[in-house]
C-alpha cells in the first residue's frame, strides 16, 4: 500500500467519532494489505513503532522537527516556528510547507522502516542523523503525508483507535464480521503485540491464532477484578471454595524468567521497569536457579524493623532513572507473588487458580524481598471479613477474592476475581480510576492553576470518555501548582471527539492522564454522562470526589468503566457499622 494512501485512511480515523464508521475504516484497510504491511499499520495507526513493552520511541522534540520541516523546504527555521506558534500544530505545518509537492509513491513499509531508523539512531551525532533522515523523509512526502509523519515524529497523532474497536476493524476484514474479534482478542491479551496479531492472522488465518500461547519476554495483558460494595455479593458470583488476598497498595509487576539470561519486570502497562526494582531482580535471580517462569505479583514498599506495608506514593520514590541503587537502601521492598502464568515452557493459564498457586509454592524459594501474597482460603463469608480486617490493619488497601477454580484470563475484567476495599470516611466501597478531560480556571488563592479537573470513566463498547464528575480537593499546594506544566502537553482547543459531557469546561484536554480518587455517593446529574443511556433524568456522577494519587502505571483504556460504575449504583449498599475480629487462616507464604 502507498503511504499516500494510508495518509488519506488516518485522515478519516481523525474526522470521526463513531466506532461503528472507525470499524469500517479499518476492515476497508486491512483488506487491501499483505502480513508485514499489517504489523505496520498496526502500530502507526497508535503511533508507535512496535508494541509497548520494546519501548521503541523517536526521541524527538518539536524544536528538531521544526528544524526538520525548515530543512525539508529550505526556509528560515524562524518561518516554521512562526507558524507553529500560530497553529499549536507541527503537522498542519509540516503540511503548509510541503505545500503542493507530489507524493513520491512511498510505500507503508518503506515509510515504517525510514521512521524505525529514526528511533534506532544512538551515540555521538545521533541527534543530527535524525534530523537529516526526518528531513530527508519530508522532502519525499505530499501535504498529507507529511502532516501525519509528524505527528507520528512527536507523538501526537492521537486518533482514538481503541484496542478493541482495532481488533473489531481486523476481525471484519478476515471474516467479513465481528465474529473472529474473540479470538483475536484473546491473541492480544497474551502477545500485548497488535502487530503480531494482525500478521499472524493475515499469514495464518484467524484459527491459527487459537494456539497463542505466553512467550517469556512478552508481557502477558493482566487478569483484572470487579468490584463490589458488600462482601454479601460475593456468592452471586462465586460459589464454593475462593482464595482471599491481600490487595496490596503497591505496583502489580509481571516478572519474565528467562532460563538463561536476564530477568525482565514489567508494569501493568507492558513497560519495562527491571531498572527500578534490582533488588528484586536479584531475589528471583536467587529464587529460580535453571527455571523458566513468567509470575505476577505486587511490589510493595515496606518497613523493614516492622514488615508494616507503606503507600504507594513512598513506592514511588524508587520510579527514577538516576540514584537508584541509593534508593533500594531508602525505600525498601518486598515482592508478593500471587500467580504462576507459565513454567518450564508450559502455559498455565487455562489451569485452575488452585493448582497455579499450588505450583508457585513449589517452585519459589522465599527470602527477605521474595514471598507470597498473604492469603486464605474459605467458603465463609465471615473469615472472609475477618480477613479482610487483618489487611487493613497490616496496611493493605482491602482484599482481592479469587474462584479457587477459575483460569487466568488475560486482559479481563470478570467476576473469578473480586475487589473489596474500604474507605471507611465514605459510602463507597471502592476508588474509581478517571480521565482528565477538561479543566475550569482556578480563582483567589488557586488563580494561575485550575480550580478543578473534569474526569471521565471509559465506555469500551462506544469507545467514549463519559464525563463522571470535576475534582478539586485532595490537591497538595505543590500538585496544584504543577497542573499547568503538567496538563499543557494535552491542551485541546475544543472539546475531543471521544468526549460526551454537558459540562461546559474553561479547558478542554485530550483523554491521556488517569487519576485515582473517591467520593462519597453515586448520584444522577443532568449534566454527566456515565451510563445516561440506562439511568433515566441524567447520568450517574460522583459526589464528594477527593484527588488521591495520578496512575502513571494506566493508559486512558485502563480506566474505570462505565459498566463498573453503573454495576456498583445498581448493586445493595449493604453498609454495615459493626467492625469484624481480627483473625487469619494462612493458607501458604509468610506474607507481609
Amino acid at each position: 500500500m502507498k503511504f499516500a494512501t494510508f495518509s488519506e485512511i488516518l485522515e478519516q480515523l481523525e474526522q470521526t467519532s463513531s466506532s461503528l464508521k472507525m470499524i469500517e475504516v479499518l476492515s476497508g484497510l486491512f483488506v487491501h494489505l499483505g502480513p508485514v504491511e499489517a504489523r505496520a499499520a498496526a502500530y502507526l495507526l497508535k503511533g508507535k513503532l512496535a508494541p509497548d513493552y520494546e519501548g521503541t520511541e523517536l526521541g524527538m522534540a518539536e524544536k528538531a522537527v521544526m528544524r526538520a520541516i525548515a530543512a525539508s523546504a529550505a526556509v528560515p527555521l524562524c518561518h516554521v516556528q512562526a507558524a507553529f506558534h500560530r497553529t499549536g500544530d507541527l503537522g498542519a505545518v509540516a503540511a503548509q510547507y510541503a505545500g503542493d509537492r507530489r507524493s513520491a509513491g512511498l510505500t507503508l513499509p518503506q515509510v515504517f522502516e525510514r521512521l524505525r531508523k529514526i528511533a534506532c539512531a544512538r551515540g555521538t551525532g545521533s541527534q543530527a542523523t535524525k534530523l537529516a533522515l526526518l528531513a530527508d523523509l519530508l522532502q519525499h512526502c505530499s501535504a498529507r503525508e507529511a502532516k501525519y509523519t509528524a505527528r507520528i515524529v512527536l507523538g501526537t497523532l492521537r486518533l482514538g483507535v481503541a484496542e478493541m474497536t482495532f481488533l473489531y476493524g481486523l476481525s471484519k476484514a478476515l471474516t467479513g464480521s465481528k465474529k473472529a474479534k474473540p479470538i483475536l482478542e484473546n491473541a492480544f491479551n497474551v502477545l500485548s503485540d497488535l502487530g503480531e496479531v494482525a500478521e499472524r492472522a493475515l499469514r495464518s488465518g484467524v484459527e491459527a491464532l487459537r494456539r497463542v500461547r505466553p512467550v517469556v519476554g512478552k508481557p502477558v495483558r493482566m487478569m483484572l477484578a470487579q468490584r463490589v460494595k458488600d462482601l454479601a455479593e460475593i456468592p452471586k458470583h462465586i460459589s464454593g471454595l475462593v482464595h482471599v488476598e491481600y490487595k496490596y497498595d503497591g505496583e502489580r509487576v509481571q516478572a519474565h524468567v528467562p532460563r538463561s539470561g536476564d530477568i525482565v519486570l514489567y508494569s501493568r502497562r507492558q513497560e519495562d521497569i527491571t531498572h527500578q526494582y534490582p533488588d528484586v531482580v536479584q531475589a528471583l535471580r536467587d529464587s529460580f536457579r535453571g527455571k523458566q517462569a513468567i509470575l505476577e505479583g505486587e511490589v510493595v514498599a515496606i518497613e523493614v524493623a516492622t514488615g508494616r506495608l507503606k503507600d504507594f506514593q513512598t513506592l514511588m520514590q524508587r520510579r527514577r532513572k538516576h540514584d537508584v541503587e541509593a534508593y533500594v537502601g531508602k525505600i525498601p521492598v518486598k515482592y508478593f507473588l500471587f500467580d504462576l502464568l507459565h513454567l518450564d515452557g508450559q502455559s498455565l493459564l487455562q489451569k485452575p487458580l488452585a493448582f497455579r498457586q499450588e505450583t508457585l509454592v513449589r517452585c519459589v524459594q522465599e527470602s527477605e524481598r521474595l514471598t507470597f501474597a498473604a492469603s486464605t482460603a474459605t467458603k465463609d463469608l465471615e473469615e472472609v471479613e475477618s480477613f479482610f480486617a487483618e489487611a487493613i490493619e497490616r496496611g493493605a488497601e482491602g482484599v482481592v477474592i479469587k474462584d479457587a477454580q477459575s483460569p487466568y484470563e488475560a486482559g479481563t475484567r470478570g467476576w473469578h476475581w473480586i475487589k473489596y476495599k474500604k474507605e471507611y470516611r465514605t459510602e463507597l466501597a471502592d476508588t474509581f480510576d478517571l480521565v482528565v478531560v477538561g479543566g475550569m480556571h482556578g480563582r483567589g488563592m488557586r488563580g494561575g492553576t485550575f480550580g478543578s479537573l473534569l474526569v471521565a470513566a471509559f465506555n469500551p463498547t462506544t469507545n467514549r470518555y463519559e464525563s463522571f464528575t470535576k475534582v478539586g480537593a485532595g490537591f497538595t499546594d505543590v500538585e496544584l501548582a504543577r497542573l499547568p506544566k503538567l496538563l499543557k502537553p494535552y491542551r485541546l482547543s475544543a472539546k475531543h471527539r471521544l468526549v460526551e459531557t454537558g459540562v461546559k469546561a474553561d479547558v478542554w484536554f485530550e483523554p491521556a492522564l488517569v487519576m485515582e480518587l473517591t467520593g462519597a455517593q453515586l448520584t444522577v446529574s443532568p449534566v454527566h454522562a456515565v451510563a445516561r443511556e440506562r439511568v433515566k433524568k441524567g447520568g450517574l456522577a460522583l459526589r464528594f470526589p477527593r484527588f488521591l494519587r495520578w496512575r502513571d502505571d494506566k493508559e486512558p483504556e485502563q480506566a474505570t468503566t462505565t459498566e463498573e460504575i453503573y454495576e456498583l449504583y445498581e448493586s445493595p449498599s449493604g453498609r454495615r457499622d459493626d467492625k469484624p475480629s481480627v483473625r487469619r487462616r494462612p493458607k501458604y507464604g509468610s506474607g507481609a
